[in-house]
């Protein structure tokens, strides 16, 4: 939504620079997840033992750790941002528009991250609905507010990133009222020693953070790229195909996310054959949302792409036009990895989950943006990711 409302009202140069700063949150987000599923897994081990103190011990240490981490990256970014901005590769028409953007989402992170911890933890305690909840009003708070801020008030970029960090402060209060009710069994707690175990639920949830890390790295490379050989249009364009990936990753991970809290519950209790049958429909879920997607995007590439840009961008249409006329088949098999990866890391296997993640997210479509521009031009750079 947020690209809907800045490619319609504010342009295509100020959607190129949300996707210049696109790796730093994906910096915030591989800490936090790696944090966050490694410890909601090993908590819904616990809780499936029935050691509701172990899993509170878990619950604390994952939320100390990765609000720290998160005011660490964002004072960094804060101190050395004239630095960042240069590495992330933006020139001197972009550099404003992400400073604008940047300080505003980063100031706000720190937030987010005890937001999203919240979530992972509500979750497997028990109330999944209640974590639903809360990301659909986020969801629909953003969306009202880029009306307000960048359509009636004219904002311009501050204005998403307003309304994107008001919204995720929205997200902790809702899910704080959990901790008020009668059926949280998952307490705060002051932890001294024990550290050991936040490190295991990190080390089982590397993939996440090759993948989200990874994430990160390929849109730094992509941008690089884009801007070398298309310019700010192609960048806008890169831009675009990314939010239409995120939607369709969305689906994916929401499948995946839902399968870990469910397998990790029921190895604890012992139950391979639930964790057969979870795994099953979590797997053919994936596969029927990537089939919807492709033909989505085989049938509609212009009215997708529409979504995004006012009239006059013709360039950045072209070019978008280029590129998703060769990254569909991504989808048909982006979901299954995901799900697979999410099933290894609930099943305590990080090795098996961190190379399916560190391949479809940086190995391969990294040395495919290395090695087919060579071959295949611009084309070589669509063709990388599927």
């Amino acid at each position: 939504i947020d690209g809907i409302f800045v490619g319609n009202f504010i342009g295509a140069t100020a959607l190129a620079a949300i996707n210049i700063s696109m790796p730093v949150f994906a910096l915030f987000a591989a800490v936090v997840f790696m944090l966050n599923v490694g410890g909601s897994v090993m908590c819904g081990k616990f809780i499936g033992e029935g050691d509701q103190a172990a899993a509170s011990s878990i619950f604390s240490k994952t939320l100390y750790a990765g609000f720290a981490l998160a005011v660490l990256i964002s004072a960094g970014c804060l101190l050395f941002m004239d630095e960042v901005v240069s590495l992330l590769g933006a020139n001197d028409q972009l550099r404003p528009l992400v400073i604008d953007y940047m300080t505003i989402i980063v100031l706000a992170a720190p937030l987010l991250i005890l937001a999203l911890t919240l979530d992972y933890f509500v979750r497997v305690d028990g109330r999944p609905v209640l974590a639903s909840v809360a990301l659909v009003s986020y969801g629909v708070i953003n969306v009202a507010l880029d009306w307000l801020f960048i359509v009636r008030w004219e904002w311009g970029i501050k204005g998403a990133a307003g309304a994107t960090a008001i919204a995720e402060a929205c997200i902790f209060f809702v899910l704080l009222t959990h901790w008020f009710n009668p059926r949280c069994s998952l307490k705060l707690v002051a932890v001294r020693d024990g550290w050991n175990d936040l490190l295991k639920a990190a080390y089982n949830g590397f993939s996440e953070f090759a993948n989200e890390l990874s994430i990160g790295l390929i849109t730094l490379l992509f941008n690089w790229v884009m801007i070398t050989r298309l310019g700010v249009e192609g960048v806008a364009a890169f831009t675009i195909i990314g939010y239409l990936l995120y939607v369709g990753l969305n689906f994916c991970y929401g499948i995946s996310e839902s399968l870990q809290p469910t397998v990790s519950k029921n190895l604890g209790a012992r139950q391979a054959g639930r964790i057969v049958e979870f795994t099953g429909t979590a797997m053919i879920s994936s596969l029927c949302v990537g089939l919807i997607l492709c033909l989505l995007f085989v049938f509609l590439p212009e009215f997708l792409i529409s979504l995004f840009l006012r009239p006059g961008e013709e360039q950045t249409v072209r070019i978008a036009l280029a590129f998703i006329a060769m990254f569909w088949p991504a989808f048909l098999f982006n979901g299954m990895n995901i799900t697979l990866a999410s099933y290894f890391t609930a099943m305590h296997k990080p090795i098996q989950s961190a190379t399916i993640a560190i391949s479809r997210s940086l190995a391969l479509p990294g040395l495919g943006l290395l090695l087919l521009p060579q071959w295949l031009g611009d084309q070589g750079v669509f063709l990388a990711i599927p």
